[in-house]
C-alpha cells in the first residue's frame, strides 16, 4: 500500500467518524455531545464547514459555552452539509455515498 493510500484512507475514515458523530447527536444530543461532535467535524471539514455557516450569515465566532443548545443542534446539519461538500470534493461523490452506506449499517 502506498503513502497516498493510507493518507486517503486516514482522511475517509476521519470523514466518516466525525460524520456519523454528527449524526449520532442529532439522533440523541447532549450538550457535550454536540460540542465534541461539531470540534471534531471542524478539524476534518473546516474551511466547507465555514462556508455552509458564511452561506447563512453566521460570520462572527462564538465560544461554545455561549452557544443555545437549540443552535448548537441547528448546526449539526449544517456540518454535515459541509463534511459532506468537503468529501465530495475530496473523494467524489459515488465514493461518499458508498462509505456513508457502508458506516450507517
Amino acid at each position: 500500500m502506498e503513502i497516498n493510500d493510507i493518507k486517503d484512507t486516514k482522511e475517509k475514515y476521519d470523514f466518516l467518524k466525525a460524520f456519523l458523530k454528527l449524526e449520532a447527536q442529532r439522533r440523541s444530543p447532549s450538550r457535550e455531545g454536540m460540542i465534541d461532535a461539531l470540534k471534531e467535524a471542524l478539524t476534518v471539514a473546516c474551511i466547507d464547514i465555514k462556508n455552509v455557516e458564511a452561506s447563512r450569515g453566521e460570520t462572527t465566532p462564538t465560544p461554545w459555552e455561549n452557544i443555545p443548545n437549540e443552535v448548537l443542534f441547528g448546526k449539526l446539519s449544517e456540518y454535515q452539509q459541509g463534511m459532506y461538500q468537503h468529501a465530495v470534493n475530496k473523494f467524489g461523490e459515488e465514493a461518499v455515498k458508498k462509505l456513508l452506506e457502508q458506516g450507517m449499517q
